[in-house]
């Protein structure tokens, strides 16, 4: 399914019944990266809404930059089109920081949070890998060894050598070759850097939960603080050996805290 925003068309999905869920992306992620998720997360009838982001899988690719604050007016206007006042949100890394843009800025409509490995401020280490992700988009290569290694815990890729090395080969010679893949990308890179929401986070009223994995090099455990400091009343889980893509790191893991957290009240101490 597609709705317009801005003169571009944007792609989501609905599972399931009732009050949606709503999961945002990671940066290099699409709707499709959910798949493996869809029936655990519905199986008792639970609703989910996905969603390719501006730039992201199958919504309409942009002409120009925009910011964070932007995804968020397209997350407004998609509750909007769908009718509904507010929905509990799950955001990973990119979306992570999205969700949490969101809820900022209208946090009435965020009824219950899950931050995954994400952040509140592209602090000067984070806006130089990102900068470092822009120098190298114009080679599958040194886009490859700028990201991907750094996605991963160590422990996680030790374990998994072999698959580490047919994702390179997939990734090097499909959609990090590919200049329609990249320019959106770059997109979505420059949407970040200027990214702070270190005075902001005390308008969230709705319970919230961060997932910190000890092992994630793009996000960095002590912005998981950051975010858990300035939440009112939010909760913090540290996942030892885990990587910054815990979801497929620890995929059982991550369903039973997703929904331990939405759908059973959970608290840290009870999930």
């Amino acid at each position: 399914m597609t709705f317009a925003f801005e003169g571009r068309h944007i792609h989501y999905e609905r599972h399931g019944e009732g009050t949606p869920l709503l999961l945002l992306n990671g940066i290099m992620m699409s709707t499709a990266s959910w798949a493996p998720f869809v029936a655990p997360l519905t199986r008792d009838g639970q609703g989910l809404l996905l969603v390719d982001l501006m730039d992201q899988g199958q919504s309409e690719a942009r002409d120009g930059d925009y910011t964070m604050a932007d995804q968020a007016r397209m997350l407004a206007a998609l509750l909007d089109h769908l009718q509904l006042d507010s929905v509990p949100v799950l955001g990973t890394s990119y979306g992570g920081a999205l969700a949490l843009q969101f809820a900022v800025t209208w946090p009435q409509r965020v009824s219950r949070l899950l931050l995954a490995a994400t952040r509140a401020y592209t602090d000067p280490l984070f806006h130089g890998m990102c900068e470092s992700w822009l120098h190298a988009t114009h080679a599958p290569q040194a886009f490859y060894t700028a990201t991907i290694p750094l996605f991963y815990g160590a422990t996680w890729q030790q374990e998994h050598e072999e698959w580490m090395a047919e994702r390179r080969r997939v990734l090097e010679a499909t959609a990090f070759a590919n200049a329609d893949f990249m320019a959106r990308m770059g997109r979505l890179i420059r949407s970040i850097m200027a990214f702070d929401l270190r005075g902001h986070l005390g308008k969230i009223a709705c319970p919230t939960l961060v997932l910190a994995p000890e092992e994630d090099l793009v996000m960095m455990p002590w912005e998981q603080r950051r975010i858990r400091d300035g939440i009112p009343g939010a909760q913090l889980l540290t996942l030892p050996a885990t990587g910054h893509v815990l979801f497929l790191e620890r995929p059982e893991l991550f369903v039973s805290l997703t929904t331990g957290w939405f759908y059973h009240g959970g608290t840290v101490a009870g999930i």
